[in-house]
């Protein structure tokens, strides 16, 4: 099963947001309140025109129909009217993953990961990109900041290589960058976490020298469940985590690294200092649950780390009090999922935490309930799939893969979909060649029928699967099979504009 409530695809998953914008623009802000933001859906070109004309920055988001966090924004950030006010300070433009030619502009602004919330100038320079972790109130100065500036990410990034010469609004940038979903300019995590420490160590105020230096931490390796830490990093765990777990504005500020922070704490090598710094965190999770001015996800999110604690400190298992407690959040997040976006947003992860606490049979109730009401039921059957994976009934599971492929809506999704079904084929049953043909065919056939463009998520995603295919022909004796597909891929890419990855 995905990871539940991963921080990397939390993207931003925020209450309102408080207007700080000039007092001349009130008028506008006022009209922009009361209506809903005013999104140009796809029309990137006609975007990056009018912003020229109108001389105002480019807010662009990318999502999917079937993304939680996407839905969840729907569902607070973008209904909230100070936000939309906000907005009226820039020409806002939705790019969904599945829309015509979608992938080729995500390769443009260096988008992978749903969802991306991109701040861009007239001219299509990037200025930030924002991030899940910032509260309402950051994100309106964010905003702010952004609607004047000229600079682009790349010019601030290689400013911030010698901090001292940031300004107080490039700092402000910077600490609400989304440091996690950012393959354009930070490829690989430790390089991030290199910056990150950098930026720490010259930031202007202590909270926010707390913040570089957790997200560094966690960056740099430390979001698995006990991830390894040398001495100087058990001595950054020590400074910074206990600090920001004594002041609740910045848990709220920080709620998802906060979230994240389990596994840095599994890390440190004393058993009572583990304990100690554990029943922090934990009250301040318990403290975030309860807090109904947080997002549902948010609150729902904090039960992953209360999973991962009590694993660690108790042999791998959780103890009952841990599993009363995620089960009392799966029904808070039951109870107050009251649409059907909203739902999408979060009975994922509810699931997925069940089935982490070790009540798989509870998991897969719920997730059976979603699938008549669900915005993308699909994406609930790859879910109820990795449930019969884990219990060896390879055929459940497979029939789930196969069912969510062929009812995956969306050019790029359906490519996804099969994706997963293809790959699970040659994982559990790598000796059935015709299924394995059969399955395969199904990526090909989608990737043949694409409009949304063929680059970025889709060929990387294409690209992993073809090397998984190629491997599976070389242990099972899967030439002949390789041969048909590879001229079926050559087909369907004559006609759809693919690359043929099979010839590796």
């Amino acid at each position: 099963m995905r990871v539940a409530v991963s921080l990397m695809v939390l993207g931003i998953a925020l209450a309102g947001c408080h207007s700080q914008a000039d007092q001349s623009n009130s008028g506008t802000a006022a009209q922009a309140s009361a209506r809903q933001i005013a999104w140009r859906e796809g029309d990137v070109d006609d975007a990056f025109a009018e912003a020229k004309e109108a001389k105002k920055p480019v807010l662009l988001y990318w999502g999917a129909k079937w993304c939680p966090p996407c839905n969840l924004m729907k569902q607070t950030l973008f209904k909230d009217p100070a936000f939309i006010a906000e907005t009226a300070n820039f020409i806002p433009v939705h790019l969904d993953g599945d829309a015509k030619d979608a992938q080729l502009w995500g390769a443009k602004f260096g988008i992978q990961g749903y969802p991306t919330v991109i701040i861009l100038t007239p001219d299509r320079q990037e200025v930030t990109r924002l991030s899940g972790g910032s509260t309402s109130g950051q994100l309106a100065d964010v905003l702010e900041v952004a609607a004047t500036r000229t600079s682009s990410t790349e010019d601030l990034l290689k400013r911030a290589d010698d901090p001292k010469s940031l300004s107080a609004d490039d700092w402000r940038l910077l600490a609400s960058f989304d440091w996690f979903d950012d393959p354009k300019h930070f490829g690989d995590y430790p390089k991030a976490a290199a910056f990150l420490a950098k930026l720490a160590d010259a930031a202007p105020d202590p909270a926010m020298k707390r913040h570089f230096t957790l997200t560094s931490l966690l960056l740099g390796g430390g979001t698995g469940d006990k991830p390894k830490l040398d001495a100087a990093q058990q001595a950054q765990v020590r400074a910074v985590l206990p600090a920001i777990l004594a002041d609740y504005d910045e848990v709220k500020a920080n709620r998802q690294e906060v979230g994240s922070a389990a596994g840095l704490i599994l890390a440190l090598p004393d058993p009572a200092e583990r304990k100690a710094l554990g029943d922090k965190l934990t009250a301040a999770l318990d403290r975030l649950a309860a807090d109904d001015s947080i997002p549902l996800y948010d609150r729902l999110a904090t039960a992953e780390a209360e999973i991962t604690l009590s694993k660690g400190l108790n042999g791998g298992k959780v103890t009952p009090d841990v599993m009363a407690k995620v089960r009392q959040r799966v029904a808070m997040a039951d109870k107050g999922a009251t649409d059907p976006q909203m739902r999408q947003a979060v009975m994922p992860s509810a699931g997925d935490l069940l089935d982490e606490a070790g009540d798989r049979a509870g998991a897969e109730k719920l997730l059976r309930s979603e699938l008549p009401k669900a915005v993308a039921p699909y994406y609930f059957m790859v879910d109820l799939a990795g449930l019969k994976e884990e219990t060896k009934d390879y055929p459940a599971a497979i029939g789930w893969l196969k069912q969510a492929a062929e009812t995956a809506q969306g050019p790029a999704t359906r490519i996804q979909w099969a994706i997963f079904y293809s790959n699970g084929v040659m994982r559990m049953t790598p000796d059935d060649k015709a299924a394995v043909e059969q399955s395969a065919g199904m990526v090909i056939d989608a990737l043949g029928a694409n409009s949304s463009g063929y680059a970025e998520r889709t060929e990387k995603k294409a690209g992993d699967w073809a090397k998984k295919l190629r491997e599976w022909s070389g242990k099972h004796g899967g030439g002949d099979v390789l041969a048909r597909l590879d001229a079926k891929m050559g087909q369907a890419c004559a006609k759809g504009g693919c690359k043929d990855v099979l010839k590796g």
